[in-house]
């Protein structure tokens, strides 16, 4: 049987939308389809196609004539990404729908760096709720909100212990407390935003709208 292999359009959709959702593309960098078609051994023509996409996601924009670029965020993007995530996390803990979030009471991978475990956590809960609004929406959240998480070491102490403490609670505390604790995480990056998007900026070089 002849190997499966992806199609273009979706491997260069998902290696970009990685590659965004890592910081590994920062906010004002410019995309060249030739470029990412050259490393990926693809046709321009579905890596244009997958840049199309995620402009229409609002991941990239396109400035016609330029090009496709990574959106820069301000303070108040990074705030209101942070704000964002909790309002998608509690409605995917919303108590009509406790009775299919099992995964929530299951430990995370031990072997992910903090930030890692707690995205993997998050979007594990949304997934369960079924909704393919929520799930969708969540997604592009965390591509969006990536490289500034990636960055929060750098002005919160003791991510792990932090991440333990909110992934230990899902498992067994009350839901007030689990609720408490989910609230507290997002509330401290919100508080924080300027200082994570000038690192966001200092990083990549580019200036700040």
């Amino acid at each position: 049987m002849a190997e499966y292999q992806a199609e273009p359009f979706s491997v260069a959709l998902n290696v970009l939308r990685d590659r965004l959702r890592l910081g590994l593309l920062g906010p004002g960098a410019r995309i060249t389809a030739m470029d990412v078609a050259d490393e990926l051994r693809l046709s321009t023509t579905p890596v244009r196609e997958a840049l199309s996409r995620l402009a229409g996601e609002g991941l990239v924009d396109d400035r016609k004539g330029q090009g496709y670029f990574v959106r820069t965020l301000s303070a108040g993007d990074v705030a209101d990404l942070y704000r964002l995530s909790l309002a998608h996390l509690l409605i995917a803990l919303a108590p009509r729908r406790a009775s299919r979030m099992t995964g929530a009471k299951e430990a995370a991978a031990p072997d992910l760096d903090p930030v890692a475990r707690t995205e993997t956590e998050f979007r594990k809960w949304v997934a369960q709720t079924g909704s393919r609004v929520l799930i969708r929406e969540f997604r592009t959240l965390q591509i969006q909100l990536g490289p500034v998480r990636r960055l929060e070491g750098r002005i919160i102490p003791n991510l792990e212990v932090e991440a333990e403490g909110l992934l230990v609670r899902a498992q067994h505390a009350s839901r007030g407390e689990w609720l408490s604790q989910l609230r507290q995480f997002h509330s401290r990056r919100i508080r924080e935003a300027a200082r994570l998007a000038s690192y966001l900026e200092a990083r990549n070089g580019t200036p700040r709208k």
